[in-house]
């Protein structure tokens, strides 16, 4: 059962530290460091689903705040779902069901990529595999302390991602198809973690037009790109799903894990048609549960072929060598979406003293500042002076008056932006003598009109 965790050690480990921290890893490294105070306010205006992972990563940023140190809980996470779907395949089917299962999950490059970001969804699929083991504990040895072990591990669930809840109704349709005489302690232990959660879907339910705006209904294509993201490129998908499809008709008898694999993707898609809640990174908590099937059907084929050693060397071989590219292109430096570090290397570079910083929109400054020395040596024309609202035109006037030269960090360049009336001003006198994107984080510089 050790095998999995330790290759996902390995791999969740190559190169950790070498992709640059983009902005969403901005956002948590800047918030897990910042004082409490400042975090309670952010969570009481835009970001309460994550408050639980912030928390959770203060003493990771306390120590120094490394790329290495920030990115560690998710590595942890990453091998600790390998050693579970070890475990959960061992439970279900058998002891090497569930060693091809874990092995597999290892070798997913989008598994292997958010072991290695500063964001919850790592630990999202560690807690999802936890959740339904601990079911499965319930539903097989009855115990008042199984089912609050069952309802605290779906509680943290919820507050790590709200969307990854859509578990639960998997949870639903297998105890009442396995186990219909448990289904009234179940329904109790959801209601008692439901209870945990009110708070935060109070709270969040009045955020998510700030916090997921850009959402859009899915369509087809976004399915079989999720497919294809889940196991690097498009060859890679067809054998998984292969290998999954022999393993849902070995596992009938336990349909859990097929229902885990595939209905949440489903409901999310459904759903999204009417309200936007699919995103890739929503639904990672199906990966366990696809590798696990994935897992299920090696030991199938093995099984029929009475056991012959050819039928795994030959389904990892071949999952390898077409994962390969797409473990290296994930661990390249600039293979995220915004290369900050490289960013602020030439911020620092080409910065002079005296030089101020706008940044629009005002929550670009939480997006690039996890490497802050630069941005920490320019004047801040963003907020009003004492607030956290942006300044107007007027006031940003005011502000630069005696500055020669203003670094913008924004977006890339769209009407939406364009018309923003900070921008505007500083279009009216200052020229823009150099700009260059690092992903889809923009650095211009602009020099005031005369100089």
């Amino acid at each position: 059962m050790w095998l999995p965790a330790l290759a996902a050690l390995a791999i969740g480990g190559w190169g950790i530290t070498v992709p640059s921290l983009w902005r969403d890893e901005s956002v948590s490294a800047v918030v897990a460091r910042s004082p409490l105070s400042y975090m309670r306010q952010l969570m009481g205006e835009i970001d309460a689903v994550h408050a639980l992972y912030y928390l959770l990563l203060r003493p990771f940023a306390a120590f120094g705040g490394s790329e290495f140190l920030l990115r560690l809980p998710s590595l942890i996470a990453f091998v600790a779902t390998a050693y579970g779907i070890a475990v959960l395949g061992r439970r279900l089917v058998g002891p090497m069901a569930g060693l091809y299962g874990g092995l597999l999950y290892a070798l997913l490059p989008m598994a292997s990529r958010y072991a290695q970001e500063v964001r919850s969804y790592a630990i999202v699929s560690f807690v999802a595999v936890l959740a339904t083991w601990l079911l499965l504990n319930a539903l097989d040895s009855p115990s008042r302390w199984r089912y609050v072990a069952y309802a605290a591990s779906v509680a943290v669930l919820g507050w790590f991602h709200l969307y990854a809840l859509l578990l639960v109704g998997v949870h639903a349709v297998a105890v009442w198809t396995a186990r219909p005489r448990r289904i009234l302690p179940w329904v109790l232990a959801v209601a008692g973690a439901g209870i945990i959660l009110l708070p935060l879907v109070a709270v969040a339910s009045g955020q998510r037009d700030t916090q997921l705006f850009w959402l859009h209904p899915p369509g087809f294509e976004d399915l079989t790109a999720f497919l294809e993201e889940i196991a690097g490129n498009a060859a890679a998908a067809v054998v998984l799903l292969a290998l999954a499809a022999c393993g849902v008709w070995w596992s009938r008898r336990t349909p859990i894990v097929a229902l885990w694999a595939f209905a949440p993707i489903l409901a999310s898609f459904l759903i999204s048609q009417v309200y936007p809640v699919y995103d890739p990174r929503y639904v990672l908590f199906v990966v366990p549960a696809i590798a696990l099937l994935a897992g299920i059907g090696v030991h199938a084929v093995t099984t029929s072929l009475r056991g012959h050693i050819a039928v795994p060397i030959i389904a990892f071989a071949l999952v390898g060598a077409l994962t390969f590219s797409a473990h290296v292109a994930i661990r390249q430096p600039a293979s995220r979406p915004d290369d900050l570090r490289s960013l602020s290397a030439v911020l620092g570079a080409e910065q002079r003293p005296g030089d101020g910083v706008l940044y629009v929109p005002q929550r670009y400054r939480l997006f690039v500042s996890v490497y802050g020395e630069p941005f920490q040596k320019l004047t801040d024309l963003t907020n009003a002076p004492g607030t956290y609202e942006p300044r107007t035109a007027a006031q940003l006037t005011a502000a630069a008056a005696g500055l020669d030269r203003v670094w913008l960090v924004a977006p890339p360049v769209t009407p939406r932006n364009i018309g923003d009336p900070r921008f505007v001003e500083l279009r009216r006198t200052f020229n823009l003598v150099s700009s260059r994107s690092f992903g889809y984080t923009r650095l211009a510089l602009y020099v005031r009109k005369g100089r």
